[in-house]
């Protein structure tokens, strides 16, 4: 019996020690522990998710934890475990895997995590979108004397939209002795130096330095030179500085403007003149110690536009055409009021009821025929304005004629065309527009009088507004997200690609 006793006791003793690490070994708040040592069970009792309440704004995040508690006091971050859900995904999304949510429209949802049965919820609120940071465009730009230039201040929101603010923001120039800003962002150049022009909106700072060249302006020519109207219309003249380098700018909005005989023409400072009894005036532009100036006569009886409008031909019914193909993004809100013309098409272009997508036949060769029969009449046409270099358009007002630029053209801001006629701009280059610039019509201009005739590709950015037809020789056109073309086509012998496009032509 000893013996037995002998040799079963170390058996016991080793038994226990193995249960005991057995249960040391046990994994999860959530499971018993061995009743074999008399000892409670530990199982889950509840589950909350914290905070309770939280405010995020539309785009921006908020994590979630799911805190587990058992039976035996202990807690448990269960987080990566929870399968979580949102009650109102419109309002608010949820990572279900790791309880990062997100906000997506105004309003709240029920954030919910779901563990060992139990489950648990929080309450979010979304809030309107917030302002994250803005930024002023362009950056460092040069401004000769006398020229202006359109500074615009896109603001980004936490929903990661960009907004144009130009309007509602404020400018402050450093040292407007070289360079002055106007309420609306318009900088003029004023003597050669620089000046940092500071924009604020809603709490947010940014700024851009200007740089004002040394070029002195040696003459200036005011286009057209000479003009007719009746009495009670207007006509915008165009003021063009030759500086001491060799290079031109366009001065309009910088010039001091007069009418020698105000008793037949009043003109404002933005170069636009206004007939006021028969007779003649001569319209002067003044900057830098130079003058120029050009003959208007006013009539009893309107003249009649000087300039023919481009004939279109058999490419007129179309919003857009293009030679090779149309890159239209799948799902998208694209709605061409027109008819559309390709020989290769990812996605068909939703159009309005009674127009025609046409991918091959004599009507699509036919419509590309007159489109560079249309391209070739408007390069022959005489300029009234012609630039070695390129321009930027924004801030400025153009009355009708023939504008040809070596350089690129670009359209940050507002560009304003002002009464009725034939508009013509030509480009050895690109044409570009910026996120939010608009092409504006005032005063019986009609975009069908007017015509963009880029050698190089265009690219209209994000949620612009653009008037007019676009005729590419040879080059590709680029429709940006949101784009507008009410009153414009889209028309190329290359490639067009459109996204979430309004175009009626």
């Amino acid at each position: 019996m000893n013996l037995f006793k002998r040799y079963l006791n170390p058996l016991l003793v080793s038994a226990g020690f193995l249960a005991l690490t057995a249960l040391a070994g046990c994994g999860g708040g959530d499971q018993g522990r061995d009743p074999i040592l008399g000892l409670p069970g530990a199982t889950l009792s509840s589950l909350a998710v914290t905070p309770a309440t939280a405010t995020v704004a539309i785009g921006a995040g908020q994590q979630f934890t799911a805190i587990a508690t058992y039976s035996d006091g202990s807690s448990q971050d269960v987080s990566a475990k929870a399968a979580w859900t949102s009650a109102t995904p419109a309002n608010a999304t949820v990572n279900a895997a790791t309880g990062l949510s997100s906000g997506i429209a105004v309003g709240t949802s029920n954030v919910a995590a779901a563990f060992g049965g139990k489950s648990a919820s929080a309450v979010l609120t979304v809030t309107p979108a917030t302002l994250l940071t803005i930024a002023v465009t362009p950056q460092n730009p040069v401004i000769p004397v006398a020229a202006t230039r359109q500074l615009a201040v896109l603001a980004t929101y936490s929903d990661g939209s960009i907004v144009n603010v130009t309007a509602g923001s404020s400018f402050v120039a450093a040292t407007p002795a070289f360079a002055s800003v106007a309420n609306g962002g318009l900088v003029t150049g004023v003597a050669f130096g620089t000046s940092v022009m500071n924009a604020s909106f809603n709490g947010k700072t940014a700024s851009t330095t200007v740089t004002v060249p040394s070029a002195t302006i040696v003459s200036i020519a005011v286009t057209p030179a000479t003009a007719s109207i009746a009495v009670g219309t207007q006509q915008q003249f165009i003021a063009t500085a030759t500086y001491s380098d060799s290079s031109n700018a366009i001065i309009t909005g910088g010039a001091a403007w007069t009418s020698g005989t105000v008793a037949n023409a009043t003109v404002l400072n933005t170069g636009v003149a206004t007939g006021i009894a028969v007779g003649t005036s001569n319209i002067t532009a003044t900057a830098g110690g130079q003058s120029g100036s050009a003959l208007l006569t006013v009539t009893a009886v309107a003249i009649p536009p000087v300039l023919n409008p481009i004939v279109l031909g058999r490419a007129a019914p179309f919003g857009v055409l293009a030679g090779t193909s149309i890159t239209n993004n799948s799902g998208g809100t694209t709605l061409i009021t027109g008819d559309v013309g390709a020989p290769s098409q990812t996605v068909d272009p939703t159009q309005a009821a009674g127009f025609t997508n046409y991918k091959s036949g004599a009507i699509l060769a036919g419509a590309m025929t007159d489109l560079q029969a249309a391209i070739t009449d408007g390069n022959s046409r005489t300029c009234d304005v012609n630039f070695a270099g390129g321009i930027d358009l924004g801030g400025q007002t153009f009355g009708p004629g023939v504008y040809c630029y070596a350089g690129a053209i670009s359209i940050t801001g507002t560009l304003t065309l002002n009464g009725p006629g034939v508009y013509i701009f030509r480009t050895a280059l690109t044409l570009d527009s910026t996120v939010n610039s608009v092409v504006a019509l005032n005063n019986g201009a009609t975009a069908d009088n007017v015509s963009w005739l880029p050698v190089g590709p265009t690219t209209l950015a994000a949620n612009s507004v653009f008037k007019g037809n676009i005729l590419g020789q040879s080059a590709a056109i680029t429709v940006g997200d949101n784009t507008t073309l009410l009153n414009g086509r889209v028309l190329t012998a290359a490639a067009v690609t459109l996204r979430n496009n309004q175009i009626t032509k």
